[in-house]
């Protein structure tokens, strides 16, 4: 589904040239949509819906086009002024994609709409909850996920278990109550891009998770017992994956903190999509 929609050259487009201005911004982008399709499944969407909802979320960030790219990536807290720069973004997104034709109207309504918020305080427009696209609120939830659980330069990123556990509070006035607990429910006890210590000594990094497997993902292995890198890294699957003389399973013995051993997961699964 990604492929599929990476090959949309509106989309496609539209990310190279983000890419070019703003390389953080079009990996945060990429997050977003496979979260975004990742969640769409657990849901429920049929083929059709999960192209909608993966394009608007592709293109979610992409009125920061627009934006001065001294405030886009400025280190310290924003003034008044800046921040009400950075606010007509959504504006900005929805703008540029009504002059691209062929784009799903969900897609320019994504990129209007995944700042609003339940009670009425987000921008540009003030929705309230009711108000707010389905696909625009599920973005939301995946925009805010992937932002405060990556390092920037003037933010450590939290582990997933943190920022879930914020994200839980945040439902009573900030999301739609019930799709963030949907949401904590599809990433599971170990979410992808959760990096993990196994029981054999070695790290990788979680890269799928299927329902009804949360305790065993597919994990791509970065570092060995010795935590020397792998080259290239290895894909298990820990459903069914047995090592040594003994054949014990190979299982999660604990999550790391965001760049533990040296590990940038941004870039290992930026790899893993462009493979």
């Amino acid at each position: 589904m990604v492929d599929s929609i990476v090959r949309n050259p509106d989309a496609m487009q539209w990310l190279t040239n983000l890419r070019k201005r703003d390389e953080y911004t079009a990996i945060h982008s990429m997050n977003v949509c496979i979260f975004a399709l990742s969640f769409g499944r657990y849901l429920g969407l049929g083929d059709a819906e999960l192209n909608e909802l993966g394009i608007g979320a592709l293109l979610h960030d992409i009125g920061k086009m627009r934006m001065p790219l001294e405030i886009l990536n400025k280190e310290g807290r924003l003034s008044d002024e800046e921040y009400d720069i950075v606010r007509q973004h959504a504006q900005h997104g929805y703008e540029i994609l009504q002059q691209t034709p062929g784009l799903p109207p969900s897609a320019l309504e994504v990129a209007y709409s995944h700042h609003e918020r339940k009670k009425g305080n987000g921008y540009p427009r003030g929705l309230t909850n009711d108000q707010i696209p389905l696909f625009a609120k599920m973005v939301a939830i995946v925009d805010i996920y992937d932002a405060i659980t990556s390092d920037r330069a003037y933010h450590h990123g939290m582990n997933t278990m943190d920022a879930l556990k914020n994200m839980f509070e945040w439902r009573e006035h900030e999301l739609d109550s019930d799709l963030v607990e949907r949401f904590i429910s599809c990433l599971g006890i170990y979410p992808i891009g959760s990096l993990v210590e196994l029981n054999t000594d070695e790290v990788g990094i979680v890269i799928s998770v299927a329902q009804g497997r949360r305790l065993t993902p597919m994990v791509m292995l970065v570092r060995n017992a010795e935590k020397k890198t792998m080259l290239p890294p290895k894909t298990i699957d820990l459903s069914g994956f047995m090592r040594g003389k003994s054949e014990q399973p190979v299982e999660i013995l604990k999550v790391l903190e965001p760049n533990a051993y040296g590990i940038d997961v941004r870039e290992y699964i930026q790899q893993e999509i462009s493979a």
